[in-house]
């Protein structure tokens, strides 16, 4: 009786696409061969640039990209705050908690992960500067509105003129920070991709945001009782079709 292979020495070849018993054959050439290569991808981007560069097509594409800076720059994504006819105050614990240990040049800890600072807390503070320092004070007020909406833009000219003894720093949620300055005749800063915002938990607008006591305290404002429209944009709207006639 004649011994075949041995099954594991079978499937192998199975696997492998070798049938036992078989024979080789030459089919012969089917279709048009290629050679096997890879392109060289700083020599393709470098040819690709010049067949821009020769057509105008990277001058514009130049231009397209500064033209968005330039209005990304003029105006910012919104964050996207609404405002509110039933305006809430509330506090926020401004506390920072160490997500892992403080050590020295040596190895030595300083401060264990999970301790709490509160920039308003002294008594919260590292050792070394906790015995001079007296109870810190942020005396500035931050107001935070949307200066594309006509209402809260009012508000804020009007909390400007009776808060005349305060620091404000403007804060925009939405519009455009230049025509802003020049409304408010101020410096004007946007609270870029919501960070503040976050931070401080803020849902509506406009808010204005102060310190009391170790806490921020965060005051809604409710603005439906502003005209919607500007008194003095009218008027200059006005004055201009006037000029014209």
């Amino acid at each position: 009786m004649k011994q075949g292979l041995p099954l594991t020495l079978t499937l192998g070849l199975l696997l492998l696409g070798v049938v036992p018993g078989s024979h080789a054959k030459d089919l012969g050439v089917v279709g048009q061969v290629f050679p096997i290569s890879e392109i060289d991808m700083l020599q393709w981007i470098q040819q690709r640039l010049r067949t821009l560069e020769q057509t105008g097509e990277l001058d514009s594409m130049k231009q397209q990209f500064q033209d968005n800076v330039k209005a990304s720059v003029r105006r910012p994504r919104p964050v996207g705050l609404i405002t509110t006819t039933s305006p809430e105050v509330f506090t926020v614990d401004p506390s920072l908690t160490l997500a892992s240990d403080i050590t020295d040049m040596d190895g030595n800890l300083i401060y264990p992960k999970g301790t709490r600072i509160n920039p308003f807390d002294t008594a919260t503070w590292p050792a070394m500067p906790r015995a001079s320092q007296a109870q810190f004070q942020f005396n500035k007020t931050l107001v935070f509105f949307n200066g594309d909406d006509v209402q809260q833009r009012l508000w804020a000219l009007g909390y400007q003129s009776q808060h005349t003894d305060e620091t404000i720093k403007w804060i925009l949620t939405g519009g455009e920070p230049e025509t802003t300055h020049h409304q408010l005749n101020a410096r004007i800063y946007f609270d870029q991709q919501g960070s503040l915002s976050r931070k401080l938990t803020l849902k509506r607008v406009p808010s204005v945001v102060k310190q009391v006591g170790i806490q921020w305290q965060v005051q809604e404002i409710d603005v439906s009782h502003f005209p919607l429209y500007d008194p003095d944009e009218i008027g200059a709207a006005h004055t201009e079709e006037a000029r014209h006639e």
